[in-house]
């Protein structure tokens, strides 16, 4: 027994993605090796899933499993199967992306608490950030106060201004979230990459900051074509986090292993990995 992280209650607790399992699936399925890499950390570690803390009772794992059902169903497979970018949600979008980062925030927030780095007024932002999620999840609220949630199911890239050479297929093959912060800008977010459909809650946003046809509406709505513009000192970041993720060395006997795995898949060229690279090689 032990305390469930959202709700509070004494009870036994699941083994809860941060990120949902079905984006790692989905990864692995595209991928024409079949497996994950740990990333930056360790790219020579094989993985078969995401990470899996134990923060949730099973209620508290069903009160996501509908949103994340929906999301998977009406979002993120189209996406994936056609390249779909356009969709029609309801309220269970912003329920699915509150429910995604209030987790990261929430393990976040225990390392920038146990740091010692950052000040009290950084630290109460985020504190009542992930408290008014949480409400909001538990149906406490109906709002999510002034924060708001964000979408971007990326299109084609054809410009990053930076030196990344494959961003479609770095975003499209990857999964990763963190919260982000540039406190004299007034700038705070919490964001995830979903194997290329980007989700965001603005804690809020910074002086300069532009988010156009990206906002998820709490009721309801459409995600439509671009043109979507983002100005934000989180994009850079984004950016710089996969630029590093690409200079990290494998050792040359995993490349071996990556080698002889692809050697042996006749389907390599159908891969839809590979297809995101020709995508970088227009």
């Amino acid at each position: 027994m032990s305390t469930c992280t959202l709700c509070g209650s004494d009870r036994p607790l699941k083994d809860s993605h941060i990120i949902p399992s079905f984006v790692f699936d989905r990864i692995k399925r595209n991928s024409p090796a079949g497996f994950l890499r740990a990333g930056i950390k360790n790219p020579n570690m094989r993985r078969q899933d995401g990470d899996k803390p134990k923060l949730l009772c099973g209620d508290c794992e069903q009160r996501f499993s509908k949103a994340e059902r929906k999301f998977a169903e009406e979002i993120f497979e189209p996406y994936h199967e056609t390249g779909q970018t356009s969709f029609v949600y309801e309220e269970w979008l912003s329920y699915f992306i509150c429910s995604v980062n209030w987790r990261t925030l929430h393990l976040d927030n225990i390392d920038f608490h146990s740091e010692k780095k950052w000040g009290s007024e950084v630290l109460d932002i985020l504190d009542t950030a992930e408290r008014t999620l949480a409400d909001f999840l538990l149906g406490k609220r109906d709002d999510i106060a002034s924060m708001e949630n964000h979408i971007l199911p990326m299109f084609e890239i054809t410009d990053t201004n930076t030196d990344i050479k494959e961003p479609n297929f770095l975003f499209r093959i990857s999964a990763f979230d963190y919260t982000f912060f540039v406190p004299p800008q007034n700038a705070y977010y919490v964001c995830a990459n979903l194997a290329g459909v980007l989700i965001f809650t603005v804690i809020s946003r910074g002086d300069k900051d532009v988010w156009d046809n990206t906002i998820v509406n709490l009721n309801g709505g459409s995600i439509n074509q671009p043109p979507v513009h983002i100005t934000s000192p989180l994009m850079p970041d984004m950016m710089k986090l996969l630029s590093t993720s690409i200079s990290t060395d494998m050792s040359q006997k995993q490349i071996d292993k990556i080698v002889q795995t692809l050697e042996k898949n006749p389907d390599v060229g159908n891969a839809k990995a590979m297809q995101y690279r020709e995508m970088d090689n227009a």
